[in-house]
């Protein structure tokens, strides 16, 4: 229950800090293109921090998982709420928006390995409902957030992220801690216990990457195929209205794409012991290419509608099947830096899709710019099928995943 929490306060503060992002700089009177280098800036930031902060948290005994989760949540709660205050201020509310995305950012890829770490030690985590609860509390909040905005303007966008922060912050305080665990044997995997003395981490991300070469190539793919999926994510009040919708009508397109995801990740742990990892994950891949070209194909709201109902293929099976792939084909000591560049090929993907996005949108339109996104989602999937190792997923961690009791 509280690791469904955590997902879920998580998933609700990246709905109201970067899933109305677009909307709130737009009442700020930010064009396309300062939007893209806001949220483009907010990636690279992010694409920084997250292998960093991820080999501190592999290496470090000072300071455990949980504690850093709570340090960084309680540094993004105070830039949104700065942002609450200082709102008019152009160029402080961008510095304050970019910081505080990259910090959100970089928490995703630390909430992901801490519940990792509690399934390699044999607590029974269902990783697949947890996130759909992420999912679940995002479709809400969005569908919310659209008639609030509709009514009350963006000022109160902030606000609730601040509050959100500040709910994220204590669950995961609440956590037993986990310090004790790492210090026991592993008993969720025996095949982990290759030797009685833990390797060290790779320090250096180039030996990391020499010594997992096909999961190179598959970052390159990851962060083509989020380069489409960032585009519509980011640019969906510009793509409704194109449609001949409001920021109502985009509320209700995310909220389907979020509620839609909940399904299909409580899914996930069934379809894990039937089919590989790595077979989901091309699965996904194709199902992004096919949403990308429904949306680009949309001339009117409700088809707009039926393109997010190919969420359910796509982001919502590719998020957890990247994170068992990762876990499965990654050393264990070097598991956090794994998730941190999955999580850093997304965002290197938002990077391009930020600022290729709102400059397509200047110059050539909304059609222009998904089409640049499903060329680019296209050639994700060509090397994201080169890229994928076909893998097993271990059976301990399987049954695991999919058991009901929860830390």
């Amino acid at each position: 229950m509280k690791y469904s929490a955590a997902h879920s306060f998580y998933w609700s503060i990246v709905c109201s800090s970067l899933g109305f992002a677009s909307i709130f700089l737009l009442s700020e009177h930010f064009s396309n293109s300062q939007i893209g280098l806001v949220l483009a800036l907010a990636n690279i930031f992010a694409v920084l921090l997250q292998p960093a902060v991820a080999a501190f948290a592999d290496r470090t005994r000072k300071i455990s998982m949980k504690n850093l989760i709570v340090v960084l949540t309680g540094a993004a709660g105070a830039l949104a709420a700065a942002r609450s205050f200082l709102s008019g201020s152009f160029f402080i509310l961008a510095v304050l928006l970019t910081l505080e995305s990259a910090v959100l950012y970089t928490l995703q890829p630390l909430v992901n390995s801490l519940g990792m770490q509690f399934i390699n030690k044999g607590i029974g985590i269902n990783f697949g409902l947890a996130r759909g609860m992420g999912s679940i509390s995002y479709a809400v909040l969005s569908v919310l957030l659209g008639i609030l905005v509709d009514s009350f303007g963006t000022g109160l966008l902030p606000v609730i992220s601040t509050g959100l922060y500040l709910a994220l912050g204590i669950v995961i305080y609440t956590f037993t801690k986990e310090r004790s665990a790492d210090t026991e044997s592993d008993t969720a995997c025996p095949e982990n216990m290759e030797t009685s003395e833990p390797k060290k981490a790779d320090a250096h991300p180039f030996s990391f990457f020499m010594q997992n070469k096909k999961f190179a190539a598959l970052m390159i793919a990851v962060s083509l195929t989020f380069c489409s999926h960032t585009m519509i994510n980011n640019y969906l009040i510009q793509i409704t209205e194109n449609v001949g919708g409001t920021a109502k009508e985009m509320g209700i397109a995310t909220g389907i794409a979020a509620a839609i995801e909940l399904p299909a990740m409580v899914l996930f742990g069934f379809l894990v012991k039937k089919i590989r990892c790595s077979s989901i994950l091309k699965f996904s891949l194709v199902f992004f290419t096919v949403k990308a070209a429904l949306t680009m194909l949309a001339a009117d709201v409700r088809t707009l509608y039926a393109a997010q109902i190919f969420q359910f293929g796509s982001y919502a099976l590719f998020i957890p099947a990247s994170v068992y792939y990762v876990n499965e084909i990654i050393r264990k000591e070097d598991l956090a830096k794994g998730q941190a560049f999955m999580t850093s090929a997304i965002t290197l993907g938002g990077v391009a899709a930020s600022l290729l996005g709102g400059l397509l949108l200047d110059l050539s339109g909304v059609r222009g710019m998904i089409f640049a996104g499903l060329i680019a989602t296209a050639l994700g999937l060509i090397i994201g099928f080169y890229g994928i190792e076909k893998v097993e997923v271990k059976e301990c961690q399987s049954e695991e995943a999919s058991s009901s009791s929860v830390s």
